[in-house]
This record gives structure tokens, sequence and C-alpha cells, in this order.
């Protein structure tokens, strides 16, 4: 499997706002992380934030795919970009892939390996134009690069977003104001693919 390698000004364009990569961009500092490590195809760290427990945080590089064990429910989050900042700045050393991560690139390939394949669209299944032939194949793949990151984390949203539905009780979701629906819709848009996968 080829990784690609990524610079700082596309690990910046993954952020879902400015404010997150300015935060990202804090935290791609050695000082901030307890260690920090690869595979070749994984990237992970553990954080130290505000509370006792460090964050542990993984990238798929293959990806590029993000989890994180902080609370926030931007995806990338800040210490994803930060350790892919860091990362592009300071290389890390290689490592055995710990069972954390391991477990979870486990999944990720299970998942895509059982995933049906997606029915080729009237637009897909028509001959490109003639002008398209003239495009530049380097800026076509940074934005499926780009499509795909979003795409990703909002699926990983998806599981987040279940997983704190069963957490606090199904029994209370017919009571839950429309806010409740409209903020966990827009949360996933991302996983929706192009133009937010417009209804």
């Amino acid at each position: 499997m080829t990784v690609p390698s990524y610079k700082r000004p596309q690990i910046l364009a993954l952020a879902p706002d400015p404010a997150s990569a300015k935060a990202g961009e804090g935290l791609a500092r050695r000082a901030k992380w307890l260690h920090y490590a690869t595979d070749g195809r994984a990237l992970w760290g553990e954080c130290q934030g505000s509370g006792s427990t460090p964050y542990r945080t993984q990238v798929d590089l293959a990806g590029p795919a993000f989890r994180c064990s902080c609370p926030s429910r931007k995806f990338p989050c800040k210490h994803g970009l930060g350790l892919m900042l860091l990362h592009a700045d300071v290389p890390a050393a290689s490592a055995e892939t710990p069972d954390w991560v391991g477990e979870w690139l486990a999944k990720r390939e299970s998942r895509a390996a059982t995933a049906p394949a997606a029915p080729a669209t009237p637009a897909e299944a028509a001959p490109a134009p003639a002008a398209k032939a003239t495009a530049d194949p380097e800026a076509a793949a940074k934005r499926a690069e780009k499509r795909l990151a979003r795409v990703s984390a909002g699926v990983e949203a998806l599981g987040l977003w279940l997983a704190d539905a069963v957490r606090t009780g199904l029994d209370g979701a017919p009571q839950q104001p429309p806010g409740h629906w409209r903020e966990a819709d827009a949360s996933l848009l991302p996983a929706r693919g192009r133009h937010g996968g417009q209804r």
C-alpha cells in the first residue's frame, strides 16, 4: 500500500474550520505529546489534555482518517491535525503498532472489505468530455483526497453519535428538541460526499 506524505498546506486544508486549524498548529509541538510514532501506515500519539488521562490520537495515513479519544465532535479534531503537522515537521520514529491502533486499522479494513461497491452514476458512467483530459491530475487527486477525508470523518462522527445515543439511552429520544436532530444532521453532512449530499 502506497501511503502519501503530507505537507503542512495539505494537512491544514483538512481542518473543519479555521479555529481547528489554528488549534492544531498550537499542538504541533513535541512538548505537547507524551510520545508519538508511526509504522509507515498509521501515525499515533498521546497528548496530555486538561484531564488526568492523555488523549489517544491515531491517523490512518492511507486515508487519511482520524480517531481520537477527546470529546470533540469536529473531524479531524485539533489533536489529529496537530499530530500530522508535528509529523510533517519532525517525522515520528518508527515503532511497532500498539494494540489500540492495530485494532482500529483492522476494523477499518474489515469495513472496507465488506462494503458493497457503489453503482456508477450516469455522470460517472458517461465518457468524460475531451476538455477533462487536460485537467491538472495533481489538483484532481488533492480534491479527491479531501473529499475522502470528509467522508471518513463523517462516518466516524456517525459512529460516535450513535454510541452517545446508546450510552445516554434511547427512551428520551422522542423528547429531544428539534435542534438536537438538526445538530446531528449537520455534523454528518461530510459523510454524504460531494456538495454535502444535498436533498
